[in-house]
């Protein structure tokens, strides 16, 4: 499961003048940028995963306009009490290194009372033209294997 923490980090001095950050310990780092040009500093600074804001807000009143129904799902999903989207290790809800369908893990979801809605590969979580390892909607009757670390996204309420 993924976590967000917030903490500081401590601006080391290099021998130049210069500063830079360092982390201990495994964390995530997830960047909120707000202009989509600035991604490939995501690339270089190799960022888990990062957020486009205006690409976000833009694209969820673009499926209101066309789907006015959309606004229970996202009114539960900006909900301080609703679903919220999680990404979940694979192993728990399928074998690794077996093929499988998307409807296969839409049904161990269902039993884990959740909603599956896409996946990540974690060897591509770096590539642009692997659209970051992110599958949102798959098809459903593609084959596909899970490595350790991949993970499932799902709308869960914890």
């Amino acid at each position: 499961d993924s976590e967000l923490i917030h903490r500081t980090t401590q601006a080391q001095p290099e021998p130049n003048g210069g500063h830079s950050l360092s982390r201990t310990g495994k964390v995530n780092i997830v960047s909120e940028m707000n202009i989509v040009e600035n991604r490939i500093l995501a690339e270089v600074t190799e960022a888990d995963d990062f957020i486009i804001s205006e690409n976000l807000i833009s694209g969820m009143l673009s499926q209101l306009s066309e789907s006015r129904e959309l606004k229970a799902v996202f009114d539960d999903l900006f909900d301080s009490d609703g679903s919220e989207i999680y990404l979940k290790d694979a192993g728990k809800y399928v074998s690794t290194e077996t093929d499988i369908n998307f409807y296969t893990i839409i049904e161990a979801a269902s039993l884990r009372g959740e909603t599956a809605i896409g996946y990540r590969y974690t060897k591509q979580a770096h590539s642009q033209k692997d659209n970051y390892g992110v599958n949102i909607n798959p098809d459903k009757q593609q084959m596909i294997n899970f490595s350790e670390g991949d993970k499932i996204m799902v709308l869960a309420e914890d």
